[in-house]
């Protein structure tokens, strides 16, 4: 994969499938974020971190970089006391109703008040700086006071975009989190099964293996029901297909609303709209040819998802596609785990077919290889799925920017700290399995919170830890891990809010008619010639701008 080729999702969409992918989607399953071995909480004098002479007066932090909510943690928490003991810091947490913190915020700030850390989905960084919220945090600062957090950052950033969703101007101005299930690419899943009835053995890795498949799952009765019902795919699986020619222009295809985001990529140092790329019109002339054969499901325009848990695909599990796709591994393990019930879409599908096995029934796939070798055929969300802001109060006090980078950087080098904000203190927050998995003890969110359990976490995952948590899981997610489309991580423009809508519904029409044959092939110029005139240009235009 070409190292200099990224991607982005338009920011409004951004925000609501990278929240799902904090809340509803990690692969944990808890209310908090995953977490390091099993240890007692840890004290001060435990670790002699505190650079502060202990009788030095403790810094006051302004903490609003959490995902927001209306419940502030119990000052006599353990995990407060701690944190507070720990760094010599009084820590203050902004609270707002979590669908309409940024109003809030917003009102605040205006009136004087400004936290020394926020957290930016929901604002625009230009206008943070514009406004003078925000204050620069120059990248050598990072690497200075947070050393092994930028490491962090830089060994698993394999696109070049480290860092850019905070910049402004060529200067930075906050923090990228890391969620490790964002270096992740989402998978294909196929009916292994059905494979093996069309007299294939192995999941396909070429277009060519695939476009066999699907022909027989269509052609070939693959579930032995003696009817001609089945098709090769729908919807979700197309991302695949387009994105054996180029990087991926949208995650799923489907006429019904909201339309899916347009993704963007950085390539020598401009921002393109991949929708209108020339390698997306081969991919279009492909699809069409399997439309017109029968092999797609022409429900494809209502999607594969009839309700529910956003990842099931009713078509797959229902037995009438043979390949889906634009799922994390997650969503479909088994149990590997004591009291592990396994992902949420394989819970969905052993309801349909408890009988079935992983690697016999259904198997997970990467995306496909295309005619050049290359595989851009999936998400890879990225591990920046937030991105925390400095403000001018943090920046122009030492003691506050030396305790925040700190705090974040004792995060990916200690065990116990990190358990202690993740989840809490054990045996009263969590316990320990057999195994070494963790289950917490917390109810729901609004006792999470008080507790002050993952208010801290700075979004920020220790790989090492999560995988020691998880080995299972993360053991089957790397005998899978693909390529896929890298993200680029761009920051919010007024052109992107001004003409998205317009150039997803746009883009959505024209990538469907050319699909089912109501438009010839060649009318993708028609549509690219269309798309630039209504606003693709300009919002190229303001993302080349604000990263240079």
């Amino acid at each position: 994969m070409n190292p200099k080729v990224v991607r982005h999702v338009g920011s409004w969409v951004s925000a609501a499938l990278l929240a799902g992918t904090m809340a509803a989607c990690s692969s944990g399953g808890s209310t908090a974020a995953p977490a390091a071995s099993p240890a007692a909480a840890p004290t001060a004098a435990d670790k002699g971190a505190t650079a502060q002479p202990k009788n030095e007066a403790p810094v006051t932090i302004e903490w609003a970089g959490y995902n927001i909510n209306d419940v502030a943690p119990d000052p006599n928490s353990e995990v407060l006391q701690e944190i507070s003991k720990r760094f010599n810091a009084k820590l203050n947490v902004w609270t707002a109703d979590s669908q309409k913190y940024s109003e809030v915020f917003n009102v605040r700030m205006a009136s004087g008040e400004i936290p020394d850390i926020l957290r930016l989905k929901g604002f625009e960084l230009s206008k943070l700086v514009d406004s003078g919220v925000a204050a620069e945090l120059p990248v050598d600062m990072i690497k200075q006071k947070a050393p092994n957090y930028y490491k962090l950052i830089l060994d698993n950033d394999t696109s070049g975009s480290a860092f850019r969703s905070s910049m402004y101007k060529g200067k930075n101005y906050g923090l990228s989190a890391f969620q490790l299930d964002g270096t992740y690419p989402t998978s294909l899943v196929w009916r292994m099964d059905w494979l093996n009835n069309v007299g294939i053995t192995k999941v396909p890795e070429t277009l060519a293996e695939f476009e066999d498949a699907i022909y027989k799952f269509t052609n070939n009765d693959p579930d032995k029901n003696g009817k001609k019902d089945t098709y090769g795919l729908s919807s979700t699986a197309m991302q695949t297909v387009l994105g054996a020619f180029g990087p991926i222009p949208t995650d799923v295809i489907k006429g019904t609303t909201p339309y899916s985001g347009l993704w963007y990529t950085v390539k020598d140092k401009k921002v393109l709209m991949d929708a209108i790329q020339p390698e997306m019109k081969e991919g279009l002339k492909l699809l069409a040819k399997w439309y017109k054969d029968g092999v797609i499901d022409p429900e494809f325009v209502t999607g594969e998802n009839k309700g529910g848990y956003w990842a099931t695909s009713h078509a797959f599990i229902n037995n009438r596609i043979g390949v889906t796709g634009n799922v994390m591994y997650y969503h479909w393990t088994p149990p590997l785990t004591e009291g592990d019930l396994g992902g949420p879409v394989y819970q969905e599908f052993m309801k349909v077919k408890p009988d079935a096995k992983y690697g016999e029934t259904w198997a997970l796939g990467k995306a496909i290889k295309g005619p050049d070798g290359k595989a851009f055929g999936a998400n890879i969300w990225g591990y920046n799925n937030e991105t925390l802001v400095i403000t001018k109060n943090a920046a122009k006090d030492p003691k506050k920017l030396d305790t925040i980078l700190k705090m974040l950087d004792t995060l990916v080098t200690d065990k116990d700290y990190y358990m202690l904000v993740n989840y809490g203190v054990k045996d009263k927050d969590y316990t320990v399995n057999k195994d070494g998995s963790i289950a917490s003890k917390l109810k729901n969110p609004t006792e999470t919170a008080q507790r002050g359990v993952s208010t801290f976490g700075m979004y920020t995952n220790n790989p090492l830890v999560v995988k020691d948590i998880f080995k299972a899981k993360y053991e089957l997610a790397d005998k899978v891990k693909g390529t896929g489309t890298p993200p680029s991580y761009l920051p919010s423009v007024e052109a992107s809010g001004k003409y998205t809508a317009d150039m997803q519904k746009l883009t959505t029409e024209n990538y469907i008619k050319i699909i089912t044959g109501d438009q010839p092939i060649d009318s993708f110029d028609e549509y690219v010639k269309k798309a630039r005139a209504a606003g693709a240009n300009e919002i190229e235009k303001q993302y080349t701008d604000v990263i240079k």
